[in-house]
């Protein structure tokens, strides 16, 4: 792992605004990966096979 400083604002402070948006955009797409594998699961649950029809008699 590489050291990479900080990203500064005009003030020459750590930009906060930048972090936040950052790590909102992270959670987001964490919690879109959730619900996609949560989804996945609960239908594995559920899956039925029907039985196949036969046409001859």
């Amino acid at each position: 792992m590489t050291y990479q400083a900080p990203k500064l604002n005009e003030q020459g402070t750590i930009d906060i605004d930048y972090y936040t948006k950052l790590a909102s955009q992270e959670r987001s797409e964490y919690i879109a990966q959730m619900a996609v594998s949560l989804k996945a699961k609960i239908k594995s649950f559920f899956h039925v096979k029907l039985p196949k029809l036969s046409i001859s008699h």
